[in-house]
């Protein structure tokens, strides 16, 4: 083997060396970057309720208390389901009436604080004397489009719900819903509703709400 072969042979074993101790150098991945949704949609709520309405030409009034649950097992879906029960006073004599809704919805994010959604479902309601086992009850089914909006420590609902029920104070109403943040876990709210017509009982139908909201 001459020394031009020897040369050429020693460059190869020195770069197939040099080349068996360098460490591959490993892909990078990028992580993978996921959007926080800002607006809460696995939540309890709890409050007070007060409604007024003109009942037949005599005004009534009606104190209560409403609990709420929503649960989101995936994106831009939810399961809802609320109750509440109200004490009415109409023509001095008291009655108690029930409401209860079950119902799936889904949100379309317009941008990350500002949501579009939509809930339909069942409606109840069951309105009987308080002292007597009297009383009538109806089902129906419930829409309700709204907008949902996350500001700094603030949520805000705005929206309208038509409900079938016959024993319900209005069919359509208005609603808006303010919420402030005191913790991660915690909302404080309070909202009000205003019926959009009259039926053949109810007139003027206003609410007021106000509760706590538990967020998980």
């Amino acid at each position: 083997m001459n020394t031009k072969s020897l040369a050429t042979l020693s460059c190869m074993l020195l770069s197939s060396a040099a080349f068996a101790g360098t460490t591959p150098i490993a892909p990078q991945v990028q992580p993978e970057i996921y959007e926080p949704v800002l607006i809460s949609y696995s939540n309890v709520s709890v409050g007070y309720q007060y409604t007024s309405a003109d009942f037949l030409g005599a005004d009534i009034d009606g104190h209560g208390a409403g609990i709420g649950l929503e649960i989101s097992p995936v994106d831009h879906l939810y399961f809802a389901i609320n109750g509440s029960w109200s004490d009415v006073d109409a023509f001095d004599v008291d009655f108690d009436y029930w409401t209860g809704k079950a119902g799936i919805g889904g949100y379309i994010p317009l941008t990350e604080n500002i949501h579009f959604v939509t809930e339909v479902g069942a409606s109840y309601a069951n309105l009987s004397l308080a002292d007597f086992d009297v009383g009538t009850d109806d089902w129906g089914i419930y829409v309700t489009p709204h907008f949902r909006m996350k500001f700094g420590q603030f949520e805000t609902h705005i929206g309208v719900t038509y409900d079938s029920n016959d024993l319900a104070v209005t069919e359509y109403s208005a609603f808006a819903r303010l919420l402030y943040a005191v913790s991660p876990e915690m909302d404080i709210y309070v909202g009000a509703n205003r019926g959009l017509d009259d039926n053949d009982a109810f007139e003027d139908v206003f609410g007021l709400q106000a509760g706590l909201r538990f967020k998980f």
